[in-house]
């Protein structure tokens, strides 16, 4: 995307920050509890940016293929390397970085950490709720996972003091959304939470 694409340049940064939670989960079975616990509060923070990758299929109207709703597709081989591009990171990093939810879930089962089938279900259900409403700051208020250290508290008063009844809305659908995307992930069967004593195959 940052080489080849004549488009799209930007998408190399949001494919970068939808690949930290994906980095980050490769350690969680390296380190202590303590360690998994910082660990896992990090990975939440950037986990957001992996379902956000989502929703940049906005920004394929930008290529010139699309002539309208009657028309042909124009065949414009660069603007379909920068729709391949697009759609490779989109897809790769978005469902790579949403599969960790189920990697930290199980992480957290093996080490004792959540040890109730409700417990596990109420994860799910918390990251993606949390998930919705970072991806719609991200998307219409400009915040990134980076002004939680820059700009703290104006951001934590954007994220959770400030409501309106779109982003009540936006942040149900997303959650749906999210949860829709895990379950073509993994399946039925892999969104069977575990028990204390299972582990998903």
């Amino acid at each position: 995307m940052l080489f080849v694409a004549k488009m799209y340049h930007f998408m190399a940064l949001n494919v970068l920050l939808g690949y930290i939670p994906l980095e980050i989960s490769f350690h969680f079975k390296k380190v202590s509890n303590k360690v998994f616990l910082l660990l896992g509060m990090i990975w939440l923070l950037f986990y957001p940016n992996a379902p956000y990758l989502f929703t940049d299929f906005f920004h394929l109207e930008r290529l010139s293929i699309y002539q309208g709703m009657n028309q042909i597709f124009g065949q414009s081989l660069s603007a379909w390397v920068s729709f391949c591009l697009l759609t490779i990171g989109i897809c790769v990093y978005g469902f790579l970085g949403m599969a960790t939810v189920l990697t930290a879930l199980n992480e957290a089962f093996r080490r004792n950490i959540l040890n109730k089938k409700w417990q596990g279900i109420f994860f799910v259900l918390i990251v993606n709720l949390l998930s919705s409403l970072a991806i719609f700051v991200g998307r219409f208020d400009r915040l990134h996972s980076v002004h939680l250290f820059t700009r703290p508290i104006q951001t934590l008063q954007t994220i959770f003091l400030t409501w309106s009844v779109d982003k009540w809305l936006f942040v149900i659908m997303f959650t749906v959304m999210q949860l829709i995307l895990l379950a073509t992930i993994f399946g039925l069967k892999g969104l069977k939470l575990i028990d204390k004593d299972e582990k998903l195959g």
